[in-house]
């Protein structure tokens, strides 16, 4: 008897094993989520370096991962080894336009989505710690009406959609004596805010500057804004290219004039550099494949 009862609890607790570990493995059917709590213990990603390390964090029980670049997040979504990674809308309207093996979840802040303020979800300008310029680009940044600013957004996404757009939202008139250059750091590997091109394909692209980087072309969203303050101060607009990782560090090294490159201004940033009034802010999403 004894033993027959040996024998039943085994098989129970191997069948409660078993059951717990198909679980654990079960993938979240991200077609169906609608919230945070949807999310409950999927494998989620976030660029290294971001809010969105701090937003993934907030989904219960998450599997969590980071990658340094963004081109990481795109590769390790479309080969399975995660179930999504935190973006900003208008990237995911230009990546799920270019893919349509992806989606995303449509999230809204600080209600069926994740908890931020506009200092974590708005992009600012960067510059370095004192700078008088944080006045005047504030002033320039005021100019732009927020239709405008969601005008642009959309033309940027569709640019990234493969459509033509012939004519900007925000355009400004280049200054007909320039009174120096404004060197503006960013990745050129984050559409719709900014990305690279082969060639000057795009209305409004700019060459990019620096050691091989003859014969490419800087678009989006943050090349825009950069250009009208560029117009607005007076100067010449020149794109430098750098790792994520890189920004800051070519600011406070004097490298660059200022950083445009869909920066949030953090209370971990602001210790480091100054920043500008946002001149943007997105909610966040999870961008799957479908």
């Amino acid at each position: 008897m004894r033993r027959i009862v040996s024998v039943l609890l085994s098989l129970i607790l191997a069948v409660t094993a078993l059951s717990a570990c198909g679980a654990s493995n079960t993938k979240v059917d991200m077609t169906k989520v609608n919230s945070l709590t949807d999310l409950k213990g999927a494998k989620i990603a976030a660029q290294a370096g971001t809010f969105h390390v701090d937003a993934m964090n907030q989904i219960p029980e998450v599997k969590g991962s980071t990658y340094p670049e963004f081109a990481d997040l795109l590769t390790a979504v479309k080969s399975g080894a995660i179930d999504g990674y935190v973006a900003e809308e208008p990237t995911a309207f230009a990546v799920c336009h270019k893919d349509n093996t992806l989606d995303y979840v449509p999230l809204k802040n600080n209600d069926t989505g994740f908890v931020a303020t506009a200092a974590d979800v708005g992009i600012a300008v960067g510059l370095i710690t004192g700078s008088e310029q944080v006045a005047k680009i504030n002033d320039i940044l005021a100019t732009i009406p927020a239709e405008t600013r969601s005008a642009l957004m959309e033309q940027m996404v569709a640019i990234c959609a493969g459509e033509t757009v012939t004519e900007l939202a925000l355009t400004s008139e280049a200054p007909a004596n320039p009174t120096g250059v404004f060197r503006v750091a960013m990745e050129c590997a984050y559409e719709p805010y900014n990305w690279t091109e082969t060639e000057k394909k795009s209305v409004g692209a700019v060459a990019i500057t620096g050691e091989g980087k003859d014969g490419l072309y800087a678009n989006g969203y943050d090349v825009q804004i950069a250009q009208y303050i560029a117009n607005k101060l007076g100067m010449t607009l020149e794109i430098c290219s750098y790792e994520w990782d890189s920004l800051i560090p070519a600011l406070q090294s004097g490298n660059v004039d200022a950083i445009i490159a869909g920066m949030s201004p953090t209370a971990e940033r602001e210790e480091q550099i100054d920043f500008t009034d946002v001149y943007y802010e997105s909610n966040l999403v999870v961008i799957y494949k479908k």
